[in-house]
């Protein structure tokens, strides 16, 4: 089972990688119309990895909690060797 310590960090993964690719335009290294810079092209990479990753590990994690709600849903079938 996977607890919220977990969630929130994956949550932080995400956030971290959103902040990645908007920072070269909101701190403004990026000038607009110019070719990318390295650092810009860098971090927008890198922060799209970031992202990508987070939200498999929380759609990953969300898929295990599911199936483990439907493993104690599931009547117990009795096998009887008569």
């Amino acid at each position: 089972m996977v607890n919220r310590l977990a969630l929130a960090g994956l949550a932080v993964i995400v956030a971290i990688g959103g902040w990645l690719v908007a920072a070269p335009f909101v701190l403004r290294y990026q000038p607009p119309g110019a070719p990318w810079t390295g650092a810009a092209g860098m971090d927008v990479t890198v922060g799209a990895v970031l992202i990508v990753t987070g939200l498999a590990g929380f759609f990953a994690a969300l898929g295990g909690r599911v199936r483990e709600l439907y493993a104690a849903a599931a009547p117990e079938t009795a096998v009887s060797a008569e």
